[in-house]
């Protein structure tokens, strides 16, 4: 079934304008899939419905005065049981052959719309992930949304395709039997799509908001869980629990105004089949009196009637589940349709020059998004291969900004930027990061193993893993621990100190043997001690990296070629000392 919907026919599915566009365009693509989906669930109806016309026949036969044998009464009833037997059997197939065409869409479907925000999230802008859509945002929509949406592929699918065929069948099978009582009947249900209509748009209106309130909610525990170490030294865990409950209370009402609207579909739908079995009560059995209907039409009646409290008791639901999809599918596509941040899927070129310069900086200058605050102004600098370049400035002075310059991470600027001779925006995203590794100034790790945190996406030995952590001299506190490297740290390494946080984190930009390094202030939180060490290590073992450290000490700096100090208010070249300028 895989090659039925490979990724890019999902993915123009996605892009389309409205969810039911989105969805017409899934089942076009697998248009035979469905199909026989569509056809077993018009069989399994067809069998349904054909039983009460069975039991009506055989009802009938009791009170056929011509039929005085007793012989041929049993004969025509076995007949009619071996028809009753294959009407079941034909439900059987028809459900089984569903299941296999239509039901396992969801798990499809699931699978494709999480490969396809991934694929989507990790090639939107900076400023995209930052403002909009934060780690809470998309994981609600990877999880609870996908979940949601992808039932309408399959499940959902299914049920109003059973109900649709049911009804229609259904009260066709009543028309012919009895077109006075059929009437009746469809006199109940004329306001019935009005009410679900209307009371449809609150439930989705009641869940939109309460899936952004589960994003709120999301985002929110994973910043309690990653500032958990900083909440014990502040003495601030109350505050965050504080805000933590609120917003699980938030939720909780949310979700409450949800259900509560959900449960008022069945009243609703539960009313009207018993105001049907009413009349067909009142009329169906004078007219059984007065000769106009036969027992076994009435019996019939009775069990059509029986057989629309199916569909009509599922039509809230279904409606709900309809108006749930739609919105979350809704949320889904306003990932999907973002406008992915240039060069980072594709453009650029992958080819370096030989140069024995690395980077050459011209009058660079940088403001702000959205304001007019400007940190660089004019300022110029080169870095050839193997040098070790060092940053000062006080906080504000812009030093990760510039990190992330000429990272190629930030885009927006004046001047020029060459890397290897050629302007920085000319390169693809994928070489600038084959190529560059940044350690942050905040360690991230993955709640997972201290092996996998350090291997990532490379086949890496055990004898490796522990030379990159012995280059990172963490390696002691490792072996400390009693799983070693398959010890699980927990989410943002929660169950680390600082440093070692640090010192895991660089080991694994370490691991990606990169041709330039830039190191954001990430041996902050580590004693000086264990700095000179591991920066002693860095200078000796990697000579041919270009190495670009950001510090607030001079002394982290000592084995630099060069320093750029910046002015917190507007930053310049002010000095390109050798490191025994920086000693003195």
């Amino acid at each position: 079934m895989e090659n039925l919907h490979p990724k890019v026919k999902l993915r123009g599915a996605l892009k389309a304008h409205t969810p039911i566009q989105i969805l017409w365009r899934h089942i076009k693509d697998l248009k035979w899939v469905y199909g026989f989906g569509w056809f077993s669930v018009l069989l399994t109806t067809l069998a349904e419905v054909g039983v009460p016309q069975i039991v009506k026949r055989a009802v009938d036969i009791l009170g056929d005065s011509s039929l005085t044998s007793v012989d041929v009464k049993e004969e025509k009833f076995i007949y009619f049981l071996y028809i009753l037997v294959g009407l079941f059997f034909l439900q059987f197939l028809g459900r089984i052959g569903w299941r296999i065409w239509i039901a396992q869409q969801a798990h499809h479907v699931g699978a494709k719309m999480k490969s396809i925000l991934w694929d989507r999230s990790r090639f939107l802008s900076r400023k995209k992930l930052d403002q909009e859509y934060r780690p809470g945002d998309l994981m609600n929509i990877a999880t609870g949304d996908v979940n949601i949406g992808r039932f309408i592929y399959s499940f959902t699918l299914v049920m109003t395709s059973d109900m649709i065929f049911l009804m229609v069948l259904t009260l066709v099978s009543m028309f012919l039997i009895s077109p006075k009582l059929t009437w009746w009947t469809l006199g109940t249900l004329s306001l019935l799509p009005f009410l679900l209509h209307r009371l449809a748009k609150i439930q989705g209106r009641l869940h939109d908001k309460a899936q952004t309130s589960l994003s709120d909610l999301s985002d929110l525990s994973a910043q309690t869980v990653s500032t958990i170490r900083l909440q014990r030294l502040t003495q601030t865990s109350e505050f965050w629990k504080s805000k933590l409950f609120e917003s699980a209370r938030n939720y909780m009402f949310q979700r409450r105004d949800v259900i509560y609207t959900d449960l008022k579909f069945i009243p609703l739908t539960g009313l009207t089949p018993i105001v049907s079995y009413s009349i067909l009560l009142i009329i169906g059995i004078r007219d059984v009196q007065l000769g106009l209907l036969s027992v076994g039409s009435f019996v019939a009646m009775q069990s059509y009637i029986f057989l629309l409290q199916v569909p009509l008791t599922e039509l809230g639901s279904i409606v709900a589940e309809w108006q749930r999809a739609l919105t979350s599918l809704r949320r889904m596509q306003n990932v999907f349709n973002e406008e992915e941040a240039p060069q980072l899927r594709n453009g650029g070129h992958s080819n370096k020059i030989e140069t024995s310069t690395v980077f050459e900086v011209n009058h660079l200058g940088y403001c702000l998004p959205d304001s007019n605050i400007e940190l660089f102004d004019d300022l110029s600098f080169k870095i050839k291969d193997g040098e070790r370049l060092g940053i000062l400035g006080p906080v504000g002075a812009g030093k990760s900004t510039l990190l992330n310059l000429i990272g190629g991470l930030e885009r927006d600027f004046s001047g020029e930027i060459l890397l290897w001779g050629q302007p920085i925006q000319n390169y693809s995203h994928q070489f600038l990061r084959a190529n560059i590794s940044m350690v942050p100034q905040r360690p991230f790790l993955f709640a997972d193993t201290i092996r996998n945190n350090i291997c990532m996406d490379q086949p890496l030995s055990d004898s490796d893993i522990w030379r990159l952590l012995e280059l990172a001299d963490v390696a002691q506190d490792v072996r400390g621990f009693e799983n070693m490297l398959d010890t699980k740290i927990g989410e943002w390494g929660v169950t680390l100190s600082g440093g070692q946080k640090q010192r895991l984190t660089l080991a694994r930009a370490l691991a990606r043997k990169p041709k330039i390094l830039l190191l954001d202030d990430c041996l902050s939180a580590v004693d000086t001690v264990t700095e000179e060490k591991i920066l002693k290590s860095i200078d000796q073992k990697l000579k041919e990296t270009t190495l670009v450290w950001v510090a607030h000490r001079k002394s982290t700096l000592k084995y630099c070629d060069h320093i750029i100090e910046l002015n917190r208010h507007r930053a310049h070249n002010t000095s390109q000392s050798s490191s025994k300028d920086v000693e003195s």
